[in-house]
């Protein structure tokens, strides 16, 4: 009997808390906020740090800026996919994006005063920045600020996000509020740079030309950085997704053609309790090799042909004729996908077609694999098949769609069916 209190203990076992930006419980970027949170004290203690800090050659805000660039905001919570389809499709109305709180105006109060006296004290003891070089820097960061700000709330799907340049344009265009902030900020920007060059050194019209370029490009560069992280963060979870996505629709696919099938069939051999068995035991076998890989697999077109016929004649009262034209190639991970979707081709063809022959003709040539899965039974309308039906969509067409090949099919009473998959080598 397993103990109770070590299942206890190991679900008591806190998950690894990752260090994120939680908007809605930030003052600003929710820097503080996300450090107190990971480090499991009061976000004030942070935000005392960065104000004692930024007195200290503008150290504060420095350090601030850079952790608001490093550490990515909080995303929300992760939902089941059937409620992320629902959400997709209009059928859940409410939101689940982190409303902002509000700043604590007595707190903001508070530690601006600090950093604004210790700012002075400093400067008094001749320790702090100089007046000219302190505007500079209090110019750049508004800059930073008002650009960082809107790259943080912009709305949007991943999809938008992910768009660069064009999420950018949206979001800027959306409202006069946000175009006056991004021209203030540029202003800023130019009032910083032009602070710089009179506090430098004498270095001519041409020098001074060249720095000041140099540092507006700089700055521009710095003003955009967070887009650009927004837009790779974006896309990253895009691709993640779009992985998630295929390895459940390959899941589904493989569901429909091994266990549906073997289901249909042991509801047609109720009454034989032998078939039955032999049925079940076989399925029980090729779920196990598929889930942990336990058998070998064919490593060649010809070879996987083969067996994919040899397994239908196993299940259906059907011969397969199968016939190999061109090298005999190695099969990659999308040509396995192809002999699944032969096989699958192969079993509709035994179930609805109602001929005792299936013609199965492979071709490869230099760049190319071709495979014809042919019958002269009875055939159907491709167009005609409903969206939920797996057998020829999903476990098909859209499989090979999803490895880069193709997919056709032509069916008529009179000639029967003739599925044709091809694939680039």
């Amino acid at each position: 009997m397993p103990d109770s209190r070590t299942d206890n203990a190991a679900a008591a076992v806190p998950a690894p808390r990752r260090l994120v930006r939680p908007l809605d419980r930030g003052q600003v970027a929710g820097v503080a906020a996300g450090l107190g949170e990971h480090l499991g004290v009061s976000p004030l203690v942070p935000r005392a740090i960065f104000a004692v800090l930024a007195a200290w050659q503008f150290l504060g805000v420095a350090v601030y800026l850079v952790l608001w660039l490093v550490i990515p905001p909080a995303s929300g919570p992760r939902t089941a996919p059937g409620v992320e389809a629902a959400s997709r499709q209009g059928m859940r109305t409410a939101s689940d994006e982190p409303r902002s709180r509000g700043w604590d105006l007595g707190q903001v109060m508070a530690l601006g005063l600090v950093a604004a006296g210790g700012t002075w004290l400093l400067h008094v003891l001749g320790w702090g920045l100089e007046p000219q070089w302190l505007a500079a820097a209090a110019l750049a960061s508004l800059a930073a600020v008002l650009t960082w700000w809107q790259a943080d709330r912009a709305r949007g799907t991943q999809s938008e996000q992910a768009d660069g340049w064009r999420s950018w344009t949206r979001t800027v265009a959306a409202h006069w509020t946000i175009v006056a902030a991004h021209v203030v900020a540029v202003l800023a920007l130019v009032g910083s740079i032009l602070l710089i060059l009179v506090g430098m050194p004498t270095m001519g019209t041409l020098g001074s030309l060249l720095l000041g370029l140099g540092l507006f490009i700089a700055g521009l560069i710095l003003l955009a950085a967070p887009w650009v992280l927004r837009a790779r963060r974006a896309l990253a979870r895009v691709r993640e997704e779009k992985l998630l996505s295929d390895a459940r629709a390959d899941m589904a696919a493989h569901l429909h053609d091994s266990v549906l099938q073997t289901l249909a069939l042991i509801q047609r051999q109720a009454h034989d309790p032998r078939e039955v068995g032999k049925l079940a035991r076989r399925q029980e076998r090729e779920l196990r090799e598929w889930l942990y890989g336990v058998a070998e697999e064919a490593e060649t077109l010809r070879a996987g042909l083969l067996e994919a016929a040899l397994e239908v004649e196993d299940t259906f009262p059907v011969q397969v004729e199968t016939v190999t034209v061109g090298e005999d190639v190695d099969l990659t991970p999308a040509l396995r996908e192809l002999v699944r979707a032969a096989r699958e081709a192969m079993v509709n063809a035994a179930k609805h077609s109602g001929e005792p022959t299936v013609d199965v003709y492979a071709e490869v040539s230099d760049d190319l694999v071709e495979v014809f899965v042919r019958d002269r039974g009875k055939g159907f309308d491709p167009d005609a098949v409903a969206s939920d039906r797996m057998g020829v969509r999903g476990s098909i067409l859209e499989r090979m769609a999803r490895h880069h090949g193709v997919a056709r099919i032509r069916s008529s009473e009179e000639r029967g069916t003739e599925v044709t998959l091809e694939m680039r080598r």
